[in-house]
């Protein structure tokens, strides 16, 4: 049975009369809230749901100007936050993620009972670029009817009094007319189902490195196969990665950047299922370096190749891929090593036709 919020407050109410309207605004198909008239809905008036325990509307009016950079400055901003029916009493104490506004100067200047909620008001200075208004930031929960409110409006447009009055106004309004249970019971249910689906990637990619014949593989221990070196990752997330060396190009006898040689742009290098990297002296250290991907070589394959190139008058090229397990979306990386061995011959050829690499000669090591 849908319940709405009785404050009970007469003195509030006489006080609410006289201050700005509100206007009823849907809240998806879930509910409805009346809000001050010169808010407007932010995410086109649909709900975020990138917080455990919660559905977040947002409702806003900004400085325009301030604006312009990019970054919002608000002279309100109200997120109402339909509350999990399991929503924690630490879910309700904290401000919801998108309330993107900071205050310097803080300090608590009531806390109270409202209805069969709790209202808090903190008083701060809040930046809009240069400028600074003093503001005002009322955070209204009520577990009772499942409702958190965190509102910001500088003072010059709302006074301590008439924000809380609006507050009381604002909470009354609130209905839910759909209750998303299944909602917030498939949100509580994701990480153990993100869970299971991380495990069954890695228990695939395990299994095909078993099928190929890499059996006990250690972190940082590359191993050498055809010219194709594999190394495993462990942490901070399981990862494979394939390397060829290709070969080395001579850099400019002066040292400048200029005509340095690196991976061609187009067609050619953007059709390959990995990329080309390099390895050369710079600022008078060596680096490895990737422009598509800037996945290096891992740990173990990078100091094979180090001891391996050490002529600071060559840049060095390697074709790579990467496998990020946790986050691959292509089964076929999983499965099977495929997608990368299948087009090394390829690669290759086009290496020693030049196709690669500009400008320069490409030599073997």
């Amino acid at each position: 049975m849908i319940r709405t919020l009785s404050l009970g407050l007469s003195a509030l109410a006489m006080f609410a009369s006289s201050q700005p309207r509100l206007t009823a605004r849907p809240l998806a198909d879930i509910g409805t809230i009346s809000v001050p008239r010169n808010l407007s809905a932010e995410g086109k008036g649909g709900y975020w749901n990138d917080e455990m325990g919660r559905l977040t509307f947002g409702f806003s009016s900004t400085y325009l100007w301030a604006s312009m950079s990019g970054i919002m400055r608000y002279r309100q901003q109200l997120i109402v936050s339909v509350m999990a029916p399991d929503a924690t009493e630490a879910e309700y104490a904290a401000p919801p993620r998108r309330m993107s506004v900071t205050y310097e100067q803080r300090k608590r200047v009531r806390t109270s009972a409202l209805g069969t909620g709790t209202l808090t008001v903190t008083e701060g200075i809040y930046a809009r670029g240069v400028e600074t208004e003093p503001a005002y930031h009322y955070l209204y929960t009520d577990r009772a009817h499942r409702l958190q409110l965190a509102w910001h409006a500088v003072k010059k447009e709302v006074d301590l009094e008439a924000g809380v009055a609006q507050i009381a106004r604002i909470a009354e309004s609130f209905r839910i007319t759909r209750d998303p249970v299944a909602t917030f019971a498939a949100m509580r249910d994701a990480p153990r189902k993100e869970g299971e689906l991380r495990a069954g990637k890695l228990a695939t990619v395990q299994a095909m490195l078993k099928r190929e014949g890499y059996v006990a593989l250690e972190p940082g221990t590359p191993v050498l196969r055809n010219g194709v070196y594999l190394e495993w990752m462990s942490e901070p997330e399981p990862r494979y990665q394939l390397l060829v060396p290709l070969g080395r190009v001579r850099a400019p006898a002066n040292g400048s950047v200029v005509n340095r040689p690196r991976p061609v742009r187009g067609a050619v290098t953007e059709s390959l299922a990995g990329t080309i990297g390099w390895r050369a002296i710079d600022d008078g250290e060596w680096v490895f370096s990737n422009a598509v991907q800037a996945y290096l070589p891992m740990k173990g394959i990078g100091a094979r190749l180090a001891a391996q190139q050490q002529d600071p008058a060559f840049v060095y090229f390697y074709y790579v891929g990467t496998v990020r397990v946790e986050e691959e979306s292509d089964d076929r990386r999983l499965a099977s090593l495929r997608w990368f061995l299948d087009g090394v011959p390829d690669v290759q050829r086009q290496w020693r036709e030049g196709a690669l690499v500009a400008p320069g000669k490409p030599e073997r090591d």
